[in-house]
């Protein structure tokens, strides 16, 4: 006798309980932050990923230094460089003697500078040594070019360039004065440097192109009517960042701007990406209320956005196609258009922030480091 089969009805009915039982079990994690997101205890926009504390003597009321490149966390604390991968797992610890020290990366290679005794150490991503420079003085400030080169300017405004072994590669003296910037072109095959000098009647700021490929001044440009904030290098022409606005002008040409662009308000921070855009935090104060804004202007001097923002950043983050925000307790996330993409408050101080890839930020607190990532 043949065995009847269950109505179409009851089989239905069974194979959607089946799915429904299966996306749960399969998708228990993921209710789960849903429902906790809905009673306010996690974040809609952020999972933690790792916790990476930070021994901090605290009579010294030393903060440590945290640098992340290459999906690679680097700590410097006590006297110790300890190396960490993206999911928070540490690689190696060396001891390193450091009394004020910089974190710098390379593609193959990152520096630790220690700027007070100019000892310079080279290491690659697992840890080890592979170069090292003794005893240069004070050092100014230290930037890594192309191809494993790394530009340091010292305190007597030497410009000196080093390959990964530590060895100096060429060297040229820059004009006197205080050293304003230092950044790259996009393709990191230029450096520039920004000098501030000043006499009796006003101040004088140098703005200087060094090519990293013929090793020699390739341009240089006066800007005497304001103080110079910041410059970077796109394609041949330079972005300026000044007390009076942005500006822009060809290396090599005469004194006169392509473009230049005024600022309303007070310029409270910027950065400048690697297409040339200029982000600017500025402070709007009138009889009745303050504004804050976050702008971008392209390289051209044509507006691509201007904000109004509920609270006071301090500091902007780049990635490219993105442009993070920070204040000590809250981050805000745009999109390099200016659409907000994500938030996030902090219920402890935010010491610094960076990002760790496009994904993922390194978030530094007094006594620990947090790797945070974008869940949307």
């Amino acid at each position: 006798m043949a065995r009847r089969r269950k109505p179409l009805s009851k089989r239905l009915a069974s194979l959607g309980l089946f799915i429904i039982i299966t996306l749960f079990v399969f998708n228990f994690n993921y209710l789960l932050k849903k429902s906790l997101i809905l009673v306010g205890i996690a974040d809609l926009n952020w999972t933690s990923i790792a916790r990476i504390d930070v021994d901090m003597d605290q009579n010294l009321e030393k903060q440590a230094v945290v640098f992340a490149y290459n999906n690679a966390v680097i700590i410097s604390a006590n006297n110790e460089i300890k190396l960490y991968d993206e999911q928070g797992q540490m690689i190696n610890a060396r001891k390193i003697t450091s009394d004020n020290t910089k974190i710098i990366g390379m593609d193959e290679y990152f520096v630790v500078a220690d700027l007070l005794q100019g000892n310079i150490f080279i290491l690659d991503y697992t840890g080890k040594t592979v170069g090292q420079i003794d005893n240069l003085g004070t050092i100014q400030d230290i930037i890594s070019t192309k191809n494993n080169y790394f530009v340091v300017i010292t305190l007597n405004n030497q410009l000196n360039v080093y390959d990964s072994d530590g060895v100096l590669n060429s060297n040229v003296q820059l004009p006197e004065g205080e050293l304003l910037g230092l950044d790259l072109s996009s393709d990191r095959a230029q450096v520039i440097t920004t000098i501030l000098s000043s006499d009796k009647y006003h101040y004088n700021s140098k703005i200087i192109t060094y090519s990293m490929k013929d090793n020699l001044m390739i341009g240089g440009h006066n800007n005497y009517s304001s103080i110079v904030y910041g410059a970077k290098v796109y394609n041949d022409h330079i972005m300026i960042v000044d007390t009076e606005g942005q500006h822009a002008y060809r290396i090599g040409d005469s004194e006169e701007y392509t473009w230049e662009k005024s600022r309303e308000g007070e310029l409270q921070y910027f950065e400048i990406d690697q297409n040339g855009s200029i982000y600017e935090l500025t402070k709007v104060e009138n009889f009745t209320d303050t504004i804050f804004k976050l702008t971008a202007t392209t390289k051209d001097g044509t507006e691509i956005f201007s904000s109004e923002l509920n609270h006071q950043f301090t500091k902007i983050v780049l990635t490219p196609g993105k442009v993070l925000l920070q204040n000590d307790r809250i981050l805000e996330i745009y999109s390099s258009d200016g659409i907000l993409l994500a938030s996030y408050e902090s219920n402890k101080k935010i010491n610094d922030v960076e990002w760790l890839n496009s994904e993922r930020l390194i978030i530094e607190y007094n006594d620990y480091t947090e790797i945070l990532e974008l869940a949307y």
